[in-house]
């Protein structure tokens, strides 16, 4: 029997009684606990609430089996339905990617952090989703440099990227003859890649479109699908690029 605090990312029914709960713990990152019987239970087991659990290590299909449960935090709580669809992007992704047992602690604190900061937010927080992402490249070892030119590799100002993430400076740019294969950025794209590492301090001065966020969103989901040789498709972030027109 073991203890391990954890966040509950997302809750299935199993059977007419019982729960699968997907959990990103504090010392084993993402786990499975079938929760037998507690579908029953007056207190129901709630997504982005943190527990501490009473686990037995398990036996069949990788589920541990969930004995009891005492809550220790909640940040299910959002001040708009967009910053909502943000945190729901965030644990979505933290569900996805891999995350070592050894490193669990450093990720888990990231995402919980995440979740505090986005609690009142009543907008923009896609932005602070794009720095979760910069973050997590960077611990995952696939560290992205927004300010420096993929192909010239000098500090310059990003001008445009291609399917793969790649970031160009216009310098570079002009200068090769196959120049179709990149997309410009935006002005205001380029604002937020040059501001990302420190955007809570800017929220105010970023007015986002909708093709805009695609731009962005379209960067990070291809630079991750080079890096790691797998596609990472997140519903969470098109329902959070609603928001935008």
């Amino acid at each position: 029997m073991i203890k391990s605090m954890g966040l509950v990312l997302s809750i299935f029914p199993y059977s007419e009684s019982s729960l699968i709960l997907k959990v990103l713990s504090w010392d084993r990152a993402q786990i499975s606990i079938i929760a037998k019987g507690w579908r029953k239970k007056p207190e129901p087991i709630l997504r982005f609430v943190e527990y501490e659990f009473t686990l037995y290590e398990p036996k069949e299909e990788g589920l541990y089996l969930l004995k009891e449960l005492s809550q220790s935090r909640d940040y299910s709580s959002y001040a708009s339905t967009s910053t909502w669809a943000a945190a729901e992007a965030g644990a979505e992704l933290c569900a996805r990617i891999i995350i070592p047992p050894s490193d669990a602690k450093q990720y888990y604190t990231l995402l919980t952090q995440y979740l505090l900061y986005l609690a009142p937010m009543q907008e923009n927080a896609i932005l602070i989703f794009w720095r979760l992402m910069l973050r997590l490249f960077s611990m995952m070892g696939i560290g992205i440099r927004l300010q420096r030119c993929d192909t010239c590799t000098l500090s310059k100002e990003p001008f445009a990227y291609d399917a793969s993430g790649e970031i160009i400076c216009q310098d570079c740019l002009q200068e090769l003859c196959w120049s179709d294969r990149y997309t410009p950025f935006s002005p205001m794209s380029k604002k937020v890649l040059r501001l990302l590492p420190e955007i809570a301090n800017h929220l105010q001065d970023i007015h986002l479109t909708r093709s805009d966020v695609t731009e962005l969103n379209q960067l990070f989901l291809s630079y991750y699908a080079a890096h790691q040789k797998q596609t990472l498709k997140l519903k969470s972030l098109s329902v959070l690029s609603q928001f935008y027109v």
